[in-house]
């Protein structure tokens, strides 16, 4: 914080190595067909983390035409990449085509006419996954963090309704798609090993009828969402509870996080009874969170320090709304003082930012060490959707400094004043802003 200023994140690149090296392990040795890992870009579109994901042999998940190009840019090919997202423009589903991705995972009907139009054009084949929507529920997740996978939510191919099975219908008959096998997301921070394989039961009876029809499956998805065990997602509970009285959940309250290769035996196992008979899918996973989360922290500094007595304390910190941005409205990240760590907490403070906005808030009725201005304050596991969700509210968005071996070097620097308004026309033109 001294050397590179605050609000900053401070990436631990040998961390974010062994984390990649252990998501490999642990699938390889715990499936046993064929495997890969798919990291899911929209956790952390940092080029610093996707470079150094490529380098440890990990392959993406991409969900716009800009991480389809970033992933391009850092070095990988066509065949490493997976396209996802449910609003995919012609120009995304032809830049796809073009670069030769694995695979398009179909989100709705309409985007197979979408595909099969460019893929014509291009006189292609392009291969498809289609995104089921199994109407599935992890258990203890918040009702936002859930809705990837019910039926009420605007994800995926219904399942019940037989969406699916009309999309298949319509891809195999089409000499310009390939259909290569089915997809599933059913949502974040999930902490109970067994939901991916209940989610892949209730697929069981599709998986049959298409190999039945003598159609090839030749990849499962299951997406990513494996908790991580120091942050989670509030329940919806706990987020109404918040709002409501301002009583902040514990860490505590977390309950022991399964490894990943607990996930991956449980649903290797459902696959393996529903491809009796057939040759075994590849199995792909894409860990956004797990990979990334744990490997970055923000370093906030306190400027002011407020205390009404009977009422509260507050400390204004240089990241708010716009540094720290949703994740800790609906998760727990630990927070504490850089300088005493393990110093009692023995106050409860309200963390808020700098902007004039009542929203501009880090943390309420958070137990602290006692602080001073000009302390250091972290926020852990902010590797996540901090950066992702990141905005300027009025401010220059912050550096990150990598750390690798022990030595840092700057990855990204502070934004300047001047880039915040360079694509304004007028004024970059010499006008009037």
């Amino acid at each position: 914080a001294e050397q590179f200023g605050t609000p900053l994140h401070v990436l631990d690149i040998d961390r974010l190595r062994a984390n990649a090296r252990r998501a490999a392990t642990e699938l390889s040795v715990s499936y046993s067909g064929r495997s890969s890992v798919h990291y899911a870009m929209k956790a952390n579109n940092t080029p610093a983390v996707v470079a150094t994901l490529r380098e440890e042999g990990i392959a993406v998940e991409v969900m716009t035409e800009y991480e389809l190009w970033l992933a391009i840019q850092s070095g990988y090919s066509g065949r490493d990449i997976i396209a996802n997202g449910p609003c995919k423009s012609a120009q995304f589903i032809r830049a796809c085509i073009t670069s030769d991705v694995k695979a398009i995972i179909v989100d709705s009907p309409g985007e197979i006419e979408r595909i099969e139009l460019e893929a014509a054009t291009l006189d292609v084949r392009a291969r498809v996954l289609l995104r089921i929507n199994p109407d599935h529920t992890p258990r203890g997740m918040n009702s936002g963090s859930a809705m990837a996978s019910r039926r009420g939510s605007p994800f995926g191919l219904d399942l019940v309704s037989g969406e699916v099975i009309a999309a298949l219908d319509r891809c195999v008959s089409s000499p310009h798609i390939d259909f290569v096998g089915y997809h599933f997301h059913i949502g974040t921070g999930i902490r109970d090993s067994t939901e991916h394989a209940r989610a892949f039961h209730r697929c069981t009876r599709l998986i049959r009828e298409t190999l039945e029809r003598g159609i090839d499956v030749r990849i499962v998805d299951i997406g990513g969402g494996f908790g991580i065990a120091t942050s989670r997602g509030f329940t919806t509970i706990e987020m109404l509870r918040y709002e409501a009285t301002g009583w902040l959940p514990s860490h505590s309250a977390t309950p022991g996080t399964p490894a990943l290769r607990e996930y991956v035996v449980h649903v290797g196992e459902e696959i393996e009874r529903a491809f009796r008979g057939a040759a075994l899918p590849e199995l792909i996973i894409e860990p956004g969170r797990w990979l990334v989360g744990g490997a970055q922290h923000l370093l906030l500094t306190i400027e002011y320090v407020k205390t009404r007595t009977g009422v509260g304390t507050w400390y204004i910190t240089d990241g708010g709304v716009g540094t720290v941005s949703l994740p800790t409205w609906y998760e727990y990240h630990e927070v504490f003082s850089c300088d005493r760590p393990c110093a009692p907490r023995t106050d409860i403070v309200n963390i808020v930012g700098p902007g004039c906005f009542a929203g501009d808030i880090v943390y309420k009725n958070k137990p602290m060490q006692r602080m001073s201005e000009g302390e250091t304050i972290a926020v852990m596991d902010s590797g996540a959707y901090f950066l992702a969700l990141e905005s300027n509210f009025g401010h220059p968005r912050s550096a990150i400094v990598g750390i690798e071996n022990g030595s840092p070097r700057v990855l990204r620097r502070r934004e300047q004043l001047e880039e915040m308004v360079s694509r304004d026309i007028d004024y970059v033109n010499g006008g009037t802003p």
